[in-house]
């Protein structure tokens, strides 16, 4: 059974982890955790947002944070799911998604931003069957900061 968890600092290192594994061991895209302000304090980071991960028997399957940008913007950061539990009957991705859309309707934002790889089709399908169109990195918002690692941006409007 699928457990959503929301961080706690004596897990930073086993999200670290868990985050650098799938982006350089899996997808080679040469992050770094210094590039990566989230990885190397994630409870100060997402202190306005929230962070969550999806434990299967107590081990990370998955992680989501949502980044509080101001009273109107917040940006998904940080969706990864390990390979072996994607897609399957537990729906983690989709559990995930679920927990950070109720956090930021209770925090009353209105719109999700998020920079995905341009080689992450199957990333692409889950954002684009949850509603985020595909926008230019010319309407993000001001304090967004975007990696410009070859990504795509998506926004979705909640209410």
């Amino acid at each position: 059974m699928v457990e959503i968890i929301e961080f706690k600092a004596v897990d930073q290192s086993l999200v670290r982890e868990f985050v650098l594994n799938i982006q350089n061991g899996e997808f080679n895209l040469g992050f770094t955790e210094s590039d990566q302000p989230d990885l190397i304090d994630t409870a100060k980071f997402y202190h306005k947002g929230n962070f969550w991960t999806a434990r299967i028997n107590g081990e990370i399957v998955g992680t989501i944070g949502l980044q509080n940008l101001d009273n109107h913007n917040g940006v998904l950061r940080k969706m990864f799911v390990r390979q072996d539990y994607r897609g399957t009957e537990l729906k983690i991705a989709q559990v995930l998604f679920e927990a950070l859309i109720a956090f930021s309707l209770h925090i009353n934002l209105k719109v999700i931003w998020l920079d995905t790889p341009g080689i992450a089709a199957a990333s692409h399908r889950f954002y684009e069957k949850n509603g985020f169109q595909q926008t230019d990195k010319l309407n993000l918002p001001e304090k967004y900061v975007f990696p410009d690692k070859n990504s795509k941006i998506y926004k979705l409007a909640i209410q």
